[in-house]
């Protein structure tokens, strides 16, 4: 075999650069994958909502939009529940809350869900929550909302 113009117009070592610099940019990709969202930012999705854990794992909320005029959904609401103790709150588009206590006020959060870090906000809809030390605040632009935490269920605004 006779080999190609396009392979004598490197030189061998430059061949070798070439190669080895290409592996490296595959390997990279290869272990990175796609993008994914920070451990940090929580994952929304729209039509979906948002789904995120508090830093501890002791809290997990969920903010849904509302389901299109004229389709099957859900209305929009902020909700959050703690494991400790056994409680959950649900804040309604109007600033009202809903709180409930108990095991039968449960469920579960999505596989993977991430934590929202401390200090930071999720805004999705009328609705924004943020992430604190003391428990999580979910509100409307009005300021009514609530916060939950490991001290119980308390009315903001």
């Amino acid at each position: 075999m006779t080999p190609e113009k396009s392979d004598s117009t490197y030189s061998q070592p430059m061949r070798m650069v070439m190669s080895l610099a290409m592996g490296l940019i595959a390997a990279a990709c290869c272990l990175t994958g796609a993008p994914q969202a920070a451990a940090d930012d929580p994952v929304c999705f729209p039509g979906r909502g948002c789904f995120f854990l508090s830093p501890s794992g002791n809290i997990s909320c969920e903010i849904d939009e509302a389901a299109p005029p004229g389709t099957q959904g859900s209305a929009a609401m902020a909700y959050c529940q703690s494991s400790s103790p056994t409680q959950s709150v649900r804040l309604d588009p109007d600033g009202s809350i809903t709180p409930c206590a108990g095991d039968s006020c449960m469920g579960d959060p999505p596989e993977n869900t991430p934590a929202l870090a401390y200090g930071q906000t999720v805004r999705q809809g009328p609705f924004s929550c943020l992430s604190e030390t003391t428990g999580v605040t979910c509100s409307v632009a009005s300021g009514q909302g609530f916060t939950i935490s490991r001290s119980g269920i308390t009315a903001v605004g």
